[in-house]
């Protein structure tokens, strides 16, 4: 699975708060965020809660889930 940053200067700071919560990340590129899972219903909606959680935070940083 991978998140796009639309301001790269927030790529690292996403990876280590997903981090931080239990959620493995590390930065695939200077906009993208690699979560090494499975889209399973139950991890996704945990993702989308802690992704509210980020854009409360961070309302200048957009992100956007793509699933691989």
């Amino acid at each position: 699975m991978q998140l796009f940053v639309h301001d790269p200067s927030y790529t690292d700071r996403l990876a280590a708060f997903l981090t931080s919560v239990g959620r493995p990340a590390v930065v695939g590129a200077a906009d993208r965020v690699d979560l090494d899972e499975s889209p399973e219903d139950a991890q996704n909606l945990e993702l989308e809660l802690y992704l509210r959680v980020w854009r409360v935070l961070y309302p200048d940083a957009h992100v956007e889930l793509a699933l691989s």
